[in-house]
This record gives C-alpha cells, structure tokens and sequence, in this order.
C-alpha cells in the first residue's frame, strides 16, 4: 500500500527526479577522455552520446506530457524510471561505442519522463507562489549538478573506473523507482480530462506567440551554454592538460555562476517577475557572449579566458530557466503536461540540434565554443526582442 508523504518529502523525490537527467549528463564527462581510449573511438564519437542524449530527452519529453495527461503521473515515472535502470546498466557493461551511443539515448527517453512530469506535479500541487519558489529551488539544485557530478565522476573514475560511473547512475534509478512506487501519490486533478487530440492541441501551441516565446527563449540560452558542456572536457583535459579531477573543480566553479542566477530568482522571482528578470538574463548572456568571443581569441589556450566570460553566461542561463518555466506552465490547465513537455520538447531538440553541429566542426580549438555560444546568444536576445508578450491565446481551448 502506498505511504502518505509529508509535502516537503514529496518535493525532495520531485527534485531527484527532475535532476536525475541532469546527473546523467554531469557525471560522465571528466570520463570522456577514458571512455574513449577504453572502446577505440573518437572523441567526436563519445560528444554523439551527449548531443543525442538530448535528441532522446527531446523525444521522452514530447511523449511523456500527453501520457501523463491520459494516464496519469504515476505510471509513466514508473515506465520511464524502469526504462532508465535497464539502459543504465547497458551503458555500464558495454564495449561497443555503437551500444553505448543507443544506451545513452535509450537513458535520456526514460530518465526525462521524470524531468517533465516532476515539473508538472509542481503546478498540480502548489499555488503560483510556491511554484515560483519551487521552480528556483529545483533550478538551484539542478545548478549544483554540474558542481558535484563531475567531482562525483572523477573520483568514481580514478578509483573504479568509467564504468562504475554508469552503476552509480543505475543505483539511482533504481532509487527513484522505489520511491515513485512506495511514495508518490498521483497528482493529475480528477478534474483533468484531454480535450482533443494531441496532434491539434500542438498545432495550437506552436501557433500560440506567448508560447513560442518562452519555448524558444529558453531553448537559445541553454544552447549558450551547452558548447561548453560538450567541448569542455576534451578542450581541458587534452588541450590544456588537466587531470580529471582537476577539469571537475575548473567545471565545479564555472557552473557555479548558474547556482548563484537561479538563486537570484528564486530571491527576487515572486516580486519583480518572470519577464523582468528574463530581460536582465538577457543583457548578461549577451555580455558574457561577446567576453567570451573577444577574450578566447585574443588569449587562446588560456584558462581564464574561458572561465571568466562563462560565468557571466551562468548566471544567465541560471535566472531564464525558471524563468521561462514557470511563465510558460501558467495557462494551459489540464494540459499542463502536453505544454510542458511540447516546452520541452523544443528546448531538447534545438540543443540537439546544437550538439550536432559542435560534433561536426570540433577541432580541438576553442573556437566552436566560442563561436556556436555567440551564435546562440544572439539568437537569445533576437528572439526576447522581437516576440513581444501577450495572452496565450491557445489557453481558453486547451483548459
């Protein structure tokens, strides 16, 4: 028989739940390197199992909010937690990079369903305050994922192995799964019945310029800082040669620009809003950019060229995400998780799409980093400047 569970419980499972995905990113990357020396690839090869790990978030997140709508949030945590131990343990045991690439995404598709629908269960539960409040905790803790994974990462690699990387991530997975079946009650409103079919309710959203608005917003600064998750460990490690743990500190105190932002709006979130701190991340993404453009190409190869100006960029990226969340979850009712995970689901394949085009033109150097970070925060500030707001227009036929 399930448990009851005291609300500030519920909110520490929902906060594993929907940083799980997140550790899974964070944890491996001090052993990128490793990994491919141990399976005979390319270090192009072992970014594919990062940028598609977001090509399979990107596909979870648009199945798992029209499931959960329908079925309900329990079951499909259940489906998509026990999906992501068993595709954890592949990864663990795997001496082929073609297996550990499927693993990845096969990963990213069941461990999302718990980063979509944790957030939804925040709105089912919890009034507009407290979500705001919620949403930068979980933003905060999510920024503290790429503070201790990698620490986390690196100590599990030099004592064990890359491979007990991948059995610490099963472990908790297997923990989440407990923890949904003992202790997770279902939160869908009784109320909540899907009107129409998902393929309209879609073509609805994306026709929506309130929608699209935070969809894209939030999709362009986390592409201004995804070149730095996904050429940091090769550009350090072997272009500067640090050692593991030392990549993990020098990530440690980069990233932690993003605790700092998304501490300042859960701080000052509930009195400015959501769109007044939007526009503030805005003008610090765009600085920190054009710092990072100007200092890496005059100091190549220089650690505090890089490190400096990506902290700027943190610290944005830390203010827009629960940002951009919390505004864009409030219209939409009973299809909260059809929203949410369309949200989502554009955020993951524009990043993607990102990490496909880092692949492509890494050489070594600094300026794919440089260049696709300026790139996407232009395209940041274009889209916040030209997408005025207004009513979401699709939520009186969606709720």
């Amino acid at each position: 028989m399930q448990k009851q569970l005291a609300v500030w419980a519920l909110g520490g499972i929902v906060l594993l739940l929907v940083c799980l995905s997140r550790i899974s990113i964070d944890i491996y990357l001090p052993s990128l390197p490793a990994m491919a020396d141990a399976l005979h690839a390319s270090d192009a090869q072992l970014q594919l199992t990062l940028s598609l790990f977001m090509a399979g978030s990107a596909a979870s997140m648009l199945a798992c909010g029209p499931l959960a709508d329908r079925y309900g949030r329990r079951p499909v945590l259940l489906t998509g937690m026990g999906i992501y131990v068993l595709a954890s343990i592949v990864c663990s045991v795997t001496s082929d990079v073609h297996v550990l690439i499927a693993a990845r995404v096969l990963q990213a598709f069941g461990g999302c369903s718990g980063t979509i629908i944790g957030r939804v269960m925040v709105r089912d539960r919890f009034d507009p305050a407290t979500q705001a409040r919620m949403l930068g905790r979980i933003s905060m803790v999510m920024g503290l994922s790429p503070i201790v994974a990698p620490l986390a990462g690196s100590v599990l690699d030099a004592a064990f192995g890359w491979r007990a990387v991948f059995g610490v991530l099963c472990l908790l997975g297997a923990l989440s799964l407990w923890l949904i079946a003992a202790y997770v009650p279902e939160t869908k409103p009784a109320d909540a019945v899907p009107r129409g079919n998902t393929l309209a309710l879609y073509r609805r959203l994306l026709g929506d310029r309130y929608f699209l608005r935070y969809a894209l917003a939030i999709a362009c600064v986390y592409c201004t800082y995804f070149p730095f998750i996904a050429e940091s460990s090769v550009l350090l490690q072997r272009g500067m040669h640090l050692s593991p743990h030392a990549y993990a500190l020098v990530f440690a105190l980069t990233v932690s620009g993003y605790v700092a932002g998304s501490s300042l709006f859960r701080a000052l979130g509930p009195r400015l809003g959501a769109d007044y701190l939007l526009g503030v991340a805005v003008l610090i993404n765009v600085a920190g950019a054009a710092s990072l453009l100007l200092a890496g190409s005059l100091a190549p190869q220089h650690l505090a060229s890089l490190i400096a100006p990506m902290l700027l960029v943190m610290v944005s990226v830390g203010m827009a995400i629960p940002a951009c969340q919390l505004a864009v979850l409030q219209p939409y009712g009973a299809q909260a998780g059809s929203a949410s995970g369309l949200f989502f689901f554009i955020q993951m394949l524009i990043t993607a799409a990102c990490g496909a085009v880092i692949a492509a033109i890494t050489d070594g150097s600094e300026k794919p980093l440089l260049w696709v970070t300026a790139a996407a925060s232009t395209a940041f500030a274009l889209v916040w400047r030209l997408t005025k707001r207004q009513p979401a227009r699709a939520a009186a036929c969606l709720t």
